[in-house]
């Protein structure tokens, strides 16, 4: 695979791992002490302890992958971090199921840390992505991303 810029997918179209290589295949890696990850996935219930079966993903992708590369772009002006992917899923979804990819390629790890904390809080009140959440009773519920 070709390396993918940071934006909204459809659903498996990017892995974790090909991210992790293509931050691997850059001139930067020399400079690279750590890399983090992080992987966002279904859960089992909602914020109120409601089970869920699964989840559908909508997002407005134009305007979804601008703002995430906006967010990359502002990650990576910070100090030791050498380059950043983000990748965001739509479709359907069950328990478990990856959402979100974000990797922080950093010189030490405490930017690297710092970073990938920030770009996740930055993407879940950002971008132009709704969530819908299947109930286990047969009833679903739109939910606001930041949640």
């Amino acid at each position: 695979m070709g390396a993918k810029p940071s934006g909204i997918y459809k659903k498996g179209e990017v892995t974790l791992e090909e991210l992790i290589q293509d931050i691997k295949n850059q001139n930067t890696i020399k400079k690279v002490g750590s890399i983090h990850t992080f992987s966002g996935i279904v859960r089992a219930s909602s914020k109120e302890g409601i089970p869920v079966k699964g989840m559908k993903i909508d997002a407005y992708q134009e305007l979804a992958t601008h703002r995430i590369q906006e967010i990359c772009e502002a990650i990576k002006e910070m100090p030791g971090i050498l380059d950043i992917r983000m990748v965001h899923f739509f479709g359907e979804f069950e328990v478990s199921e990856e959402l979100v990819h974000v990797v922080v390629a950093a010189s030490h790890r405490e930017e690297g840390f710092k970073a990938l904390r920030d770009a996740v809080g930055k993407y879940k009140h950002d971008i132009a992505v709704w969530k819908k959440e299947y109930f286990e009773d047969g009833t679903s519920e739109w939910v606001h991303q930041s949640e």
